[in-house]
């Protein structure tokens, strides 16, 4: 009777001494617990052989593995993050820079007008006098450009220049009563090629 008992006792025992979670530290310590509450960041229990006591926490970051009372395991994660804003650097777009387009002003030579002379401007830049006989060459910047010729009365042709293009401006003198008046034409570039093949350069 009295080994039964005794075989009871150690059975009890044995058994209070499995249904019990084991918390496994980083340094090899050992704690036996009643695992409460694992959190984000700490694991709080109770200690194995006082199960009514007060409430115990350890770091995440201290412990290695959990081995809980119905034998699984489970390895911590000594990594606990954070939900920490992020910034993002924006870089400004850079500007853009308007690429160049040729555009070339020319006066055929004519008797209309042969002594009148005039000047040419972009978008009220001054870009050159116009006489008969002339050739003239610049660059601009692409976009809609404003040519202004004018004696006695202003003229103007608008255009938007492409990049990639080369543009003719054909100048001209158109009779008035007391001033030749100026014309300007912008014509096609097999046409302008060949007018201004004609003049001095």
């Amino acid at each position: 009777m009295k080994k039964i008992f005794l075989v009871l006792v150690g059975f009890l025992i044995l058994n209070t001494l499995h249904a019990q979670d084991v918390i496994f530290k980083k340094n090899g310590d050992e704690i036996s617990a009643k695992i409460q509450e694992v959190g984000v960041t700490e694991i709080k229990y109770k200690k194995a052989d006082n199960p009514d006591g007060p409430l115990f926490s350890i770091m995440k970051t201290d412990v290695f593995m959990i081995k809980f009372e119905n034998g699984t395991k489970e390895v911590i994660n000594s990594q606990v993050t954070t939900n920490t804003p992020t910034s993002t650097i924006v870089t400004p777009a850079q500007p853009t820079t308007p690429q160049k387009v040729t555009v070339i002003i020319y006066r055929k030579n004519t008797r209309v007008g042969v002594f009148v002379t005039y000047d040419v401007f972009a978008n009220e830049k001054y870009l050159t006098d116009v006489s008969n006989n002339t050739y003239f060459s610049t660059q601009l910047d692409e976009g809609v450009v404003t040519f202004t010729a004018q004696t006695d009365q202003k003229i103007t042709q608008t255009i938007n220049l492409v990049a990639g293009n080369t543009y003719y401006l054909r100048c001209g003198v158109n009779t008035g009563m007391w001033v030749g008046i100026p014309s300007l034409e912008f014509v096609p570039e097999n046409t302008g090629i060949q007018e201004t093949s004609r003049i001095r350069h």
